[in-house]
């Protein structure tokens, strides 16, 4: 894995500063979360056309029944049902998109140091291994080994953003 920074970058991390280019990888973050959730609009719209064509086909094929104005009325009824609240539910989605998108922009760059160690877990459910370094107590995951950059042993300390779950790695050094 090839960690894109330079040494002014670093100067700056060291500072508690970001570079313009580590704030346009922020912003693009952001707009990148930003635009997931708007894509998902289409996804939804298609299955709720979708929907509407399988129970407007339900409810034609029975009409010659007795009961078709009040089946009619119950299908019109959970339909509107079904867009309102499809459409309340994306709605809140996108807002949290939005509201995580802004914690993007603006997330503090955060520091951890200590002594390097190493572990990782295999997952037999997925069949995936993940990696661990371990700053101190501070715990990064990475999807490889990562014992070339970070030797077992060796102090570092790293510089990242975090918001949620997610931390990105914005710059580290090795202090011993």
């Amino acid at each position: 894995m090839k960690f894109d920074f330079t040494d002014e970058e670093l100067q700056l991390n060291k500072k508690g500063l970001l570079s313009e280019k580590q704030k346009q990888v922020l912003k693009a973050m952001a707009y990148s979360i930003r635009r997931s959730s708007i894509s998902g609009l289409w996804f939804m719209l298609f299955f709720l056309a979708l929907g509407t064509c399988i129970t407007g086909a339900v409810t034609l094929s029975a009409r010659d029944s007795r009961n078709f104005q009040i089946v009619g009325l119950q299908t019109v009824a959970a339909l509107c049902f079904a867009v309102v609240a499809g459409l309340t539910i994306y709605s809140i989605s996108i807002f949290f998109s939005y509201r995580r998108a802004a914690k993007w922009e603006v997330a503090p760059l955060l520091s951890a140091e200590g002594i390097i160690s190493h572990g990782s877990d295999y997952s037999s459910n997925s069949g995936l291994r993940s990696y661990y370094v371990y700053f101190g107590k501070q715990r990064f995951s990475f999807p490889d080994e990562m014992n070339r950059t970070f030797p077992e042993g060796s102090t570092f300390r790293i510089y990242y953003c975090k918001v949620g779950q997610i931390e990105l790695i914005m710059s580290f050094e090795r202090l011993t």
